[in-house]
């Protein structure tokens, strides 16, 4: 070896030294450092009573809807109404020209008072004749007929009083007027149109102060709601589709008897109040319905559901402050909440927060905050 190469050798190991001391301590560092806790929030699980509600898709239906028809054929004279207007029962509606009804009621008038006075003559025969064959100065069949043709005459004024009877209701027909409160539509034939009897249409009358909402839960939903139902008549909230500022509330008020064999669903139907006439028949709205608050049900709020191939899941702190994936099966969830069926017990730590940036496995510090579900 040179003696500029021994020279050179203190250096060397001066330099090695340094590098060696500095890892040392980077390792110490290393060691020091605390591994970072994330922050979570969680609700302990215990089981509690909810108000459940189920969602459901319907149209509405106008708790009335009449057709206006005349019972008498004629020209329509007047009209006396503007379409949309609020009307009540027996208010007149139209004028059907009546005087061809009026002079066949007079006509029947004046047969009538000929028929009574063919009837009060019979009735004096009969009266005359009486005492006479009582007395042997008549014969009795004579009699008997006098008594038939008074029968025969008063069937005739009867038939008579009857035919004025029709002929007065023909006159009262000609005013037609409304069988319902409601809302009236357009009408349907203008003044100096011939009507005909029950088979024109004049206009149509909706009673939409109250509404029928109708629509089909399936088989299996039906019966879990008459299994459960803390109500008689459950109570429903009903609004416009993707519209919350509008909501009306009423009360089932029936369900069909037979499940539809093509759809798997059954019928069910509810009356709203719509005082204000807000919602129109024919609207499609949605529906919850009310079922019970009085069942005791492990449930969670549906933002801390998350999905993954094995299906539904939540994390769960676990005693060691490690996220740890539960999968759970749900029974029913909606907006609000989520019944859980199976995978969470009583005294589990769920995480409430944000979970999109958690995994398995991570520890975190858990701070447990009130119930989210709505109540």
């Amino acid at each position: 070896m040179s003696y500029k190469n021994l020279s050179k050798l203190p250096i060397v190991l001066i330099l090695l030294l340094v590098f060696l001391g500095c890892e040392k301590k980077e390792e110490k560092k290393v060691e020091t450092k605390e591994i970072k806790k994330i922050e979570v929030e969680v609700n302990k699980i215990t089981k509690e009573t909810y108000p459940i509600w189920v969602n459901f898709s319907g149209k509405t239906e106008a708790f009335k809807n009449v057709e206006v028809t005349s019972r008498v054929s004629g020209e329509l004279k007047e009209i006396y109404f503007k379409a949309g207007d609020e009307v009540k029962k027996d208010q007149l509606l139209f004028k059907i020209d009546d005087s061809q009804y009026k002079a066949i009621l007079e006509q029947k008038i004046a047969g009538l008072q000929k028929d009574e006075a063919s009837l009060n003559l019979a009735i004096s025969n009969v009266n005359r004749y009486k005492p006479l064959v009582k007395d042997g100065l008549a014969p009795r069949e004579k009699l008997d007929e006098l008594v038939a043709t008074q029968k025969q005459l008063q069937a005739v004024v009867n038939a008579s009083k009857a035919s004025i009877k029709q002929a007065t209701l023909d006159v009262e027909y000609t005013q037609i007027k409304a069988t319902i409160d409601g809302k009236v539509g357009q009408n349907l034939l203008d003044v100096g149109n011939l009507v005909n009897a029950t088979s024109t249409v004049l206009t149509k009358i909706v009673d939409s102060k109250k509404l029928y909402v109708n629509f089909n839960p399936s088989a299996n939903e039906v019966s879990l709601i008459k299994k459960y139902k803390s109500q008689d008549n459950p109570t429903v909230k009903v609004k416009l589709e993707n519209n919350d500022s509008i909501e009306l509330k009423g009360n089932i008020d029936f369900i069909d008897n037979t499940t539809n064999q093509s759809t798997g669903t059954v019928l069910m139907r509810a009356i709203i109040e719509n005082e204000d006439n807000i919602i129109f028949p024919g609207t499609f709205v949605e529906i919850k319905l009310f079922i019970t608050d009085e069942i005791p049900v492990i449930a969670v709020h549906p933002n801390t559901l998350g999905q993954n191939q094995l299906g539904t899941f939540v994390y769960v702190v676990n005693t060691e402050n490690k996220l740890e994936t539960r999968q759970v099966e749900i029974q029913y969830s909606n907006e609000d909440i989520a019944i859980i069926k199976s995978g969470l017990n009583e005294g589990d730590n769920v995480v409430v927060s944000d979970i999109t940036k958690l995994g398995n496995g991570m520890v975190v510090n858990a701070t447990v905050v009130e119930n989210k579900i709505k109540n």
